[in-house]
């Protein structure tokens, strides 16, 4: 018995009228939404920004003095998170004529100064722009209105104008905006723009629209080089279906045909010879040293799926989740069922994920600025999205009408995360389901080193070669317990691991009595970039010293309100700075507390007063010389309120100081030890 009622709802919602409807008020609110919201600067913004004013003053991505200064009035009086100093500092670059007057803005052979990311993406946010200026608002938000149109161009391509079945449609467009796509909206970054054109891509080539699969497939190869492998695939996938009879039956019309997808094809290579012919290199950002090929591996791409910090199932766990099934569902179709053939054409756009990722793999930031999870991962899996709903369309029973609703559920964790905890996505934290899995699983979580090292720290070292920096060695991850349990180690300084963790003839301490460290550093595993882990219970014996200079240890101790570690030691930056002592608590009686201290406050008749706490709890205040010299300074800390928290958490506190420091008070720490009181 037919269900009348559920059958007009279903044929409402499939009709076109309703997409019309949907996309209307959708692209409304979203319009309306950027219109309102501050614009924000992430990632390669400053780049993108400056070519996308240089349009604008000039119609040409060339970045001159005229464009850096129009640009920090905008933002001196609109506001955004962009920041004046940065572009004061890039306009006096220029005007020095620097080779590299911001991160990848540099000088050509002709004096002119380009961005390292070829300038098709700003270029296409020029007319949101004037629109912008020509009503007298924030000209910053070009970047996330001219998003805001890509997000509902793609869905009007799907739902509209799309060959596919209204389930296929609407599966690719729920799974769309229910996935990422939302992350990336006010983002100055081309993500928004490279993902909507592979998925339109993708849905052209299913529909066998060879043109618009191309050009879709070209524009984002255009931004981002990767792109060429889905642009390779389908069109190798077209030229070999059709090669046989048209080359049989009449050649001339199988060239006049192809020819024309070549030279979209080959339009492709334009930011090759646009910077060859600026700089004799057709590649400045490989130049640049921020990829290194040698880097690729089979590690890194599991790590751009299943990494707990940033891989694919933490922001699309749903799509993962759906490929997963209907991978296992194929297989049984083939191997119980003897389905022909196995392959079909979806199954292009598996093949084209998985290459597209492979230039990704040699970035040398892997652990990049990010939304949830890696924006790498976002724009290739919009890939997958087709696949899954291609195949979605040919399952059948009761597997075919529960697997979107359950992707969609399973999508709402990653929501969650953004729109209600986005400082808990940040990339340069641990998300709470890897600390769960180092915490109690210590064994089980082997992340690429530069994601265990930035995170454990809270601090980016960007800009070399290969991260994380191997002088940096080693670097710790602490469970709520205080307990050391897992260490990141260069094998070239694996016997130093004690001395460079705990200090000065310090000592690691296993929790467990019976592992030997030495055994244990002995069989630590390394990869080709010559780091490993080292997993275990331990802490550092009394005494404690860390040194806070440039090649001392702090790092793997200090917390908030240090500044950056000098020479000699590292200055307060703020009102109150944090470090932590991992250290075996439990039979320990009172502890000395000794700090070097240089007190280089400008005002030499100023008393400045410097308080230690201790586990929230108040020690001493230490009225700091005047002299210029480094000073020490002692004080003794109880058993009950070492013992009372672990790890011990130890702050200096300026004393009277408000929210954010004086410029005049000017601290620097030297080192600080820890040992038992002598009896």
């Amino acid at each position: 018995m037919r269900n009348y009622p559920l059958d007009s709802f279903v044929s409402a919602i499939a009709s076109k009228k309703f997409a019309v409807i949907f996309i209307s008020i959708f692209t409304i609110v979203l319009i309306l939404y950027c219109l309102k919201t501050n614009p924000i600067r992430q990632g390669d913004g400053y780049e993108y920004a400056l070519i996308l004013q240089g349009f604008f003053n000039h119609f040409s991505p060339d970045i001159r003095e005229g464009d850096i200064t129009s640009l920090i009035k905008i933002v001196e009086t609109q506001p955004s998170s962009y920041d004046v100093k940065v572009l004061q500092g890039t306009l006096e670059a220029l005007r020095n004529g620097e080779n590299e007057i911001y991160l990848g803005i540099l000088k050509s052979t002709r004096g002119e100064y380009f961005g390292y990311h070829f300038w098709l993406y700003p270029l296409i946010n020029l007319p949101a722009k004037a629109f912008l200026a020509v009503l007298g608002l924030n000209e910053l938000k070009a970047f996330q209105l001219t998003n805001a149109i890509f997000i509902s161009f793609t869905l009007v391509y799907v739902l509209l104008f799309s060959r596919q079945s209204p389930l296929v449609r609407w599966v690719i467009a729920l799974l769309y905006l229910a996935g990422c796509v939302f992350f990336y909206l006010r983002w100055p970054h081309p993500e928004v723009f490279i993902a909507a054109s592979i998925l339109i891509s993708g849905c052209a080539f299913l529909e066998q629209r060879i043109y618009i699969a191309a050009i879709a497939a070209t524009l984002a190869t255009l931004q981002n080089p990767s792109v060429v492998f889905l642009l390779a695939s389908i069109l190798i996938f077209f030229v070999l279906k059709n090669f046989k009879s048209n080359i049989v039956n009449n050649p001339l019309q199988f060239i006049k045909k192809h020819i024309w997808l070549a030279l979209i094809a080959a339009s492709s290579l334009f930011p090759y010879g646009f910077f060859y012919y600026h700089y004799q290199i057709p590649n400045l950002i490989a130049k640049r040293g921020f990829v290194n090929p040698s880097l690729i591996s089979w590690e890194r791409f599991t790590s751009t799926l299943f990494d707990l910090n940033q891989g694919l199932i933490v922001g699309f766990p749903g799509l993962m989740i759906g490929v997963l099934i209907l991978l296992v569902y194929r297989v049984l179709l083939v191997v119980i069922k003897k389905k022909q053939p196995a392959f079909n054409q979806s199954d292009v756009l598996l093949v084209a994920f998985f290459l597209m990722l492979q230039p990704t793999l040699s970035q040398t930031n892997w652990n990049h600025g990010q939304e949830i999870f890696s924006r790498y991962a976002f724009w290739a899996a919009m890939a997958l999205i087709v696949w899954v709903a291609a195949n979605i369309d040919d399952v059948k029973g009761l597997l075919k009408y529960s697997l979107l609703p359950l992707m969609l559920i399973l999508q709402l964790f990653p929501n969650e995360l953004f729109f209600k905890r986005p400082w808990d996505g940040h990339y340069l934290k641990m998300k709470s389901q890897a600390n769960w899995v180092l915490s109690n699983f210590p064994n089980w979580y082997n992340p690429e080193p530069e994601i265990f090292a930035e995170r454990v720290r809270e601090y980016e070292r960007f800009g070399e070669a290969i991260t994380p920096n191997q002088i940096d060695s080693p670097f710790i991850y602490v469970n709520k317990a205080g307990d050391i349990i897992k260490i990141l180690v260069y094998r070239d300084f694996v016997n130093q691991t004690q001395e460079r963790l705990c200090g000065t003839k310090g000592k690691l301490i296993s929790r467990n009595p019976q592992d030997s460290l030495e055994k244990l550093l002995a069989n630590i595993s390394f990869n080709r970039q010559g780091w490993g882990y080292l997993n275990g219970n331990f802490r550092c014996a009394v005494p404690l010293s860390i040194n806070f200079a440039e090649s001392g240890n702090l790092r793997n101790f200090t917390r908030k309100g240090w500044g950056k570690a000098e020479v000699d030691g590292s200055l307060i930056k703020s009102p109150e700075s944090e470090f932590i002592l991992p250290i075996d608590t439990q039979k320990l009686e009172d502890l000395k507390l000794m700090a070097k201290i240089d007190n280089l406050s400008v005002e030499a008749n100023l008393k400045t007063n410097l308080e230690l706490i201790v586990n929230n709890r108040s020690i001493t205040q230490w009225t700091l010389n005047n002299s210029n010299q480094t000073s020490e300074y002692e004080a003794v800390i109880p058993r009950k309120i070492v013992g009372s928290n672990s790890p011990v958490s130890v702050s200096f506190r300026v004393v009277g100081a408000s929210k954010k420091l004086d410029k005049s008070v000017k601290i620097k720490v030297v080192s600080v030890r820890v040992d038992r009181v002598s009896p």
